[in-house]
């Protein structure tokens, strides 16, 4: 059944936890663009990453013309300041956050320096729009020296959308995004200090998922076939207090399927397109990207699931297109070992 919900990223200044007042000023940014989500009736909202070692001077530009640089970069914070300014998820902050999130009516994704015992983790807390904190995600894969790593990566409900996370240089590892497929996402929330480029494409491509971010250079939204929706790169200098909040409807039921669209042999796939047309028509969209050997099949009915259209044309898609042609090999393998042990 076709499935919209609103997404919602923003990109505020680059922060210094050393800064007297940073806190201060990015909360109540924050609190405010929830509920300014809200008015745009977003469902979920991601924030930018908030743990991060190198933190530029951008408060300068106010006294700087508006093309002029940041005017200093400030040593890497040490671990220890990651410390002292981590919060528990029963801190006043989060309260209020999970307040305005339900008074907002808005799901979402708060990243925080999160305290568990002596360790300070680089964290998003998934809230939901009724106010109920879920379990954190944890950057699994921090730079040497960063923070402890996180372990979980299953996907957690947001706005009855299955989504999974990600931060920053985590982008780079497999683990973290297969976990998420395996798990059920559609989506991954990636949060971070840098804009993640190509990274961001090869991820939707690899995985098949709807990869949106939000970092102080700008927002992208990248489809589940690596195509860029949006794209909203920061102008520099920040100025303090700037924060741009940008969405879009996505479609969660839809699927991306392997461009045969059915098991083997190929022989029964061919024309199959044509057919959902003539049964479906405007009930569906078809995305057909043969150049990449994939094709993407949303419902446009709310009467009508792609589970449905699945199951009536034996469609396949490209995960599990993927993951059958793994099985194959892997037994085609098997006995060629097992006859090249028997002598045969």
């Amino acid at each position: 059944m076709a499935k919209f919900r609103r997404i919602g990223t923003t990109y505020f200044e680059y922060g210094d936890v050393r800064a007297r007042d940073r806190a201060e000023r990015e909360r109540e940014a924050v609190l405010e663009t929830i509920a300014r989500a809200g008015d745009l009736r977003v469902d979920i909202l991601l924030f930018q990453e908030l743990f991060g070692f190198v933190a530029s001077d951008r408060h300068s530009a106010r006294d700087l013309r508006r093309w002029a640089p940041a005017r200093t970069l400030k040593r890497p914070v040490q671990k220890e300041t990651y410390t002292e300014v981590a919060i528990g998820l029963d801190d006043p902050y989060v309260r209020a956050v999970q307040a305005a999130g339900k008074a907002a009516r808005v799901n979402v994704v708060l990243p925080i320096v999160e305290r568990d015992d002596d360790l300070a983790y680089n964290s998003l807390v998934p809230i939901t729009a009724q106010g109920e904190i879920l379990k954190p995600y944890r950057k699994m894969f921090p730079v040497p020296g960063e923070a402890p790593p996180g372990s979980h990566n299953a996907a957690v409900e947001l706005a009855g959308v299955p989504v999974a996370f990600s931060i920053c240089y985590d982008v780079h590892f497999d683990a973290v995004y297969q976990t998420a497929r395996d798990s059920g996402a559609k989506l991954v929330f990636w949060s971070s200090m840098w804009m993640g480029g190509r990274w961001l494409v090869a991820r939707a491509v690899r995985y098949g998922l709807y990869i949106v971010s939000s970092t102080p250079d700008g927002s992208t939204f990248v489809d589940m076939d690596g195509t860029i929706i949006t794209e909203s790169p920061a102008i520099y200098p920040q100025t303090t207090g700037q924060a741009n909040l940008i969405f879009e409807d996505l479609n969660f039921d839809r699927e991306v399927f392997h461009c045969n669209l059915a098991s083997y042999p190929m022989s029964e796939s061919f024309g199959k397109l044509n057919r959902l047309v003539e049964v479906y028509g405007d009930r569906i969209k078809i995305k057909n990207r043969p150049q990449d050997s994939t094709c993407i099949i949303e419902t446009l009915d709310p009467d009508l699931s792609i589970e449905e259209v699945k199951a009536r044309f034996q469609l396949q898609s490209w995960h599990e297109y993927i993951a059958a042609s793994t099985a194959q090999r892997n037994d085609e393998l098997r006995k060629i070992r097992s006859r090249v042990a028997v002598g045969v």
